[in-house]
């Protein structure tokens, strides 16, 4: 029978392997929603973003104005 293992050894074993899997995170799935795909041949160049999450914190932003302005500014 194995030797039981506590929590912290346990906590401590997930850690050590989520971290030897770089492409697993909540950092890289927000970066992959809001920016567009990396590409194939040249992985270090700068990725824009996409065009529907541009155009929605566009309109989050002006929304965010008016709100403001209809509500405090007058």
């Amino acid at each position: 029978m194995p030797a039981p293992i506590s929590p912290g050894e346990m906590q401590k074993w997930i850690e050590e392997s989520l971290a030897q899997q770089p492409h697993i995170g909540l950092r890289k799935a927000v970066t992959n929603i809001v920016l567009e795909a990396r590409g194939p041949f040249d992985p270090r160049a700068r990725r824009k973003p996409r065009v529907g999450f541009a155009l929605g914190a566009v309109f989050f932003a002006a929304a965010v104005i008016c709100f403001c302005y209809f509500n405090f500014a007058r």
